[in-house]
């Protein structure tokens, strides 16, 4: 067999890899990132004490202890720390994107522990935070197609990738090795959507992370890969292709040049359901703030959204919580009845009760059409209407980007809410301790390493 010779793509990916380009990412980008950071590391808390963490620990087999959990005394090998830390950042869904991948619960936590591995400063992990981050864009924005469509969970399939991209960089790695680590991850690429609602979706991203540290421990350790497998005729971007349909042929010229997170910035959710709801959540909770409509007297429920992001939810009456996540009838229907989406309602028995199980009954969707310019998945906007008995027709204003899109971000102050309630729901993290963590989160860019991060407790028995 005679090989391919390394594209163009992948060419100019190991270029911007290895260069000097993800050291001068633009201040904004470098301050987005810590966003990022910030608020991962808050979800993984909120997170921790899901089932999905706990049968993860169960089924560790230990190991040498290079790094903590989540923050905590607990160490183990940086690559069980890596798997455990995603799953725990995306077991409630509260997690940010961007471009529809899930990027700051795969890249974050395998950088935070091999970072504790080699020692690197705070500014070089938002620097490989980004170089990982705008890989994963690039690859993604070559695909014309909807992945979800096809059955593909992106995170799970991109993120091994991106995650060997952020700690090549992260480590320094020569253009060689960058390069075995990226065709090493494409052997980790999966995940599909039919386990939404289930503990393997937060497990595929999990192993998109893990996968980024074993791929680079393996590619220095001396294992190659095929120069176009990511790019080639056989290679990554062709294989998962739904259709065809992707450039894997030119070079990524703008990489390092034109920065996505500068640009989009990341859509930093409020609500721990699915990010194709959002828009529609806010919509249901501005109709109860502004008319507190009689739950009683509600007839008929109708929510407006695209036919791509609608198709993502595919629990139309969800039997607990998990599946909840995933269904645009309860992401309307529980807000009009509590006039909030949190903590609380994300629970088996709040999903379970009458009164909702009856509304999500009401709710039709109206989809599409899928006409957003700049996504073109999504519509231009999300709205929910509300027939009462009497006739009455109340309707959401139109909600283009939801409060938290990179295009309408959390204030400084909502994100430390955020973070807050995240880290301290469990009750495993005090107020106080939480609040220490958060100052120094934000003055990531300025710390030696991970050893300056405050350790804390994160559930007992860890």
């Amino acid at each position: 067999m005679v090989r391919a010779a390394m594209g163009a793509l992948t060419e100019s990916v190991l270029d911007f890899l290895c260069g000097d380009l993800p050291a001068r990412a633009p201040e904004k980008a470098r301050r987005i990132a810590v966003t990022g950071f910030i608020d991962c590391i808050g979800v993984a808390l909120a997170g921790a004490d899901q089932p999905v963490v706990r049968n993860l620990l169960k089924s560790d087999g230990g190991g040498k202890p290079e790094a903590r959990l989540l923050l905590s005394g607990e160490r183990m090998p940086a690559a069980a720390a890596a798997l455990i830390g995603s799953a725990a950042a995306h077991a409630l869904d509260l997690d940010d994107y961007a471009f529809g991948n899930h990027t700051s619960a795969v890249l974050v936590p395998p950088i935070l522990a091999e970072a504790e591995v080699v020692g690197a400063s705070g500014a070089r992990m938002i620097e490989a935070y980004l170089a990982g981050f705008e890989v994963w864009s690039v690859l993604a924005g070559r695909e014309r197609d909807y992945m979800q469509g096809a059955g593909w969970h992106p995170t799970g399939v991109y993120g091994p990738v991106a995650a060997a991209a952020a700690l090549s960089r992260l480590r320094g790695m020569s253009m060689d090795e960058t390069r075995n680590a990226l065709g090493l991850a494409v052997a980790a690429g999966a995940g599909v959507m039919d386990n939404f609602g289930t503990q393997a979706k937060p497990y595929q991203a999990a192993r998109a992370a893990e996968a980024g540290v074993t791929a680079v421990r393996r590619a220095l350790a001396g294992l190659d890969a095929g120069p176009d497998a990511l790019d080639g005729a056989g290679g990554f971007l062709k294989v998962i292709s739904p259709s065809g349909r992707v450039d894997r042929a030119s070079a990524a010229s703008d990489l390092g040049e034109d920065w996505y997170m500068a640009e989009h910035g990341l859509n930093i959710k409020r609500y721990p359901v699915v990010g194709a709801a959002q828009r529609c959540v806010d919509a249901a909770l501005q109709l109860h703030a502004d008319h507190g409509p009689d739950v009683a007297a509600i007839e008929h429920v109708t929510a407006r959204i695209s036919r791509d992001h609608s198709s993502v939810m595919q629990f139309r009456m969800p039997a607990d919580a998990m599946q909840a996540k995933f269904s645009l009838e309860f992401a309307v229907a529980a807000p009009l009845i509590f006039g909030r989406l949190g903590f609380a309602e994300m629970r088996d028995d709040c999903v379970r009760r009458d009164d909702l199980q009856a509304l999500m009954r009401k709710v039709e969707r109206e989809e599409g059409p899928d006409d957003d310019p700049v996504y073109p998945v999504g519509a231009r906007h999300d709205t929910v209407g509300v027939v009462l008995d009497d006739g009455t027709a109340l309707k959401s204003e139109p909600v283009h980007r939801y409060r938290g899109h990179g295009q309408n971000p959390l204030s400084q102050d909502e994100l430390r809410a955020k973070f807050m309630n995240c880290a301290t729901v469990t009750g495993a993290v005090p107020e106080d301790a939480a609040a220490d963590l958060y100052e120094c989160l934000w003055r990531l860019e300025e710390l030696s390493g991970v050893v300056e991060i405050p350790e804390i407790s994160i559930l007992s028995g860890y």
